[in-house]
């Protein structure tokens, strides 16, 4: 397996670092107000990744423009096209990772940063396993391949913002980590104080019954040394269910230096069986002690009437915006918008939205938030078009902004020229 680490680390460098240069796909700037005014201010810019409405079946194009309150911005003859089919996206350490997935081949990384003239550049391009679960450590990017049978191996990578090169790796043999007869599946990660914290759930990754698991009503999450990756301790909580998703990390870390995570408790089978019956909802991890704390937990289904989180995003001082919905056993049930403050325990509907959003209705690879305690920028598209929205968790409201003229809005993030 060591050998297998390397070998792909050796691909990784062999792909080389590429010289900052402006991308040659970059068309015509969609900002054309320069970005040094009286007194050289901050030279900062929203990357929006939107999907082509002309052309389909390929990954998106980046674009960057200053003001996403209003006005529109098009993909066409514009913006810096992605390689491949699917991308996600990491913003850390003012950079933007664009990952490709490579759907059980090999992926890609690419790099960039904005100059002072408020362009992206790429800094780097290399390649990489596909990986599923992937997230920020101080100033590394932490990359881990997670298998759904065969092989219960997980390698992982440290990959160094700063020195823009990898500086670790090693491997998790996730059957061992599950203890239980079943294999352990990450669905994200997050730094907590100095420790990196990962939550699981537990599967069978049988033939047959790959999703299938005998503990749907267990939240777990494993504890690791950084940069050394050595297993503290694995924690447990049996108020609800497994935290996140699949490709969703359902953990954050606010400013007290706690944990809160979601649990949508909605579990399933290869059958599409409901597995779970504790109610979703949001627990806590002690930042001082690294364990759930017994005394916390906010049932969700009880204080909005049945419904579930499916997802939320972090605003800051105890609020998040939340994805709702009210059908455990089908994904065609209704779908609300909340903020909810997990430290008084309330939440509110949100205003302002378009009726009728499902699935695809909100941007799915990262939205952003200014962590202000209410200011989150998302993307919303509807028959109207795709849009961002502001959404303020304090007033609970939403109001529309940019529009993006031939694409689906994919993601939206926020980085600033050094």
């Amino acid at each position: 397996m060591k050998k297998y680490i390397k070998s792909v680390l050796a691909l990784s460098l062999v792909a080389g670092m590429i010289a900052c240069s402006s991308d040659d796909n970059a068309k015509k700037d969609p900002d054309p107000v320069g970005p040094e005014g009286p007194g050289n201010e901050k030279v900062e810019r929203f990357i929006i990744a939107a999907s082509s409405l002309e052309y389909q079946g390929v990954a998106d194009y980046l674009l960057t423009v200053s003001d996403v309150e209003s006005g529109s911005v098009s993909l066409k003859n514009n913006g810096i096209e992605q390689d491949g089919v699917y991308r996600y996206y990491l913003t850390t350490n003012n950079k933007f990772y664009s990952l490709l997935y490579g759907q059980g081949e090999a992926g890609a990384v690419t790099a960039y940063k904005l100059n002072k003239e408020g362009k992206l550049q790429k800094l780097n391009n290399f390649v990489s396993e596909t990986v599923q679960v992937y997230g920020a450590v101080n100033n590394d990017f932490v990359m881990w391949k997670v298998p759904r049978s065969g092989e219960p191996i997980a390698p992982w990578w440290i990959y160094n913002t700063v020195s823009d090169s990898f500086t670790a790796d090693g491997v998790i043999n996730t059957v061992d980590l599950a203890n239980n007869g079943e294999r352990a599946h990450f669905s994200g990660l997050t730094q907590i104080g100095n420790k990196l914290v990962a939550p699981y759930f537990s599967m069978r990754g049988i033939s047959g019954d790959v999703w299938g698991t005998s503990f749907a009503n267990t939240a777990w999450a494993a504890v690791y040394s950084y940069p050394s990756m050595k297993l503290e301790k694995v924690i447990t909580s049996d108020k609800s269910s497994y935290i996140g998703a699949y490709f969703k990390n359902g953990l954050v870390q606010d400013e007290n230096g706690d944990g809160y995570a979601y649990s949508s408790a909605n579990v399933k089978g290869d059958s599409d069986q409901l597995l779970t019956t504790n109610p979703s909802g949001i627990l806590k991890i002690d930042g001082k002690t690294l364990e759930f704390d017994d005394s916390y937990f906010w049932n969700i289904e009880e204080a909005t009437g049945g419904y579930f989180v499916n997802s939320f995003i972090y605003a800051g001082k105890g609020n998040f915006i939340a994805r709702l919905q009210n059908n455990k056993a089908a994904d065609d049930g209704d779908v609300k918008y909340a903020t909810l403050n997990v430290y008084n325990k309330t939440h509110k509907w949100i205003t302002g939205l378009p009726e009728g959003i499902k699935d695809l209705g909100f941007s799915d690879k990262g939205n952003y938030a200014l962590l202000d305690g209410k200011t989150v920028y998302i993307g919303v598209t509807t028959t109207e078009g795709s849009f961002i929205y502001k959404l303020d968790a304090q007033a609970a409201t939403a109001k529309r902004g940019i529009k993006v003229e031939g694409g689906t809005i994919t993601a939206i993030t926020k980085i600033s020229a050094e």
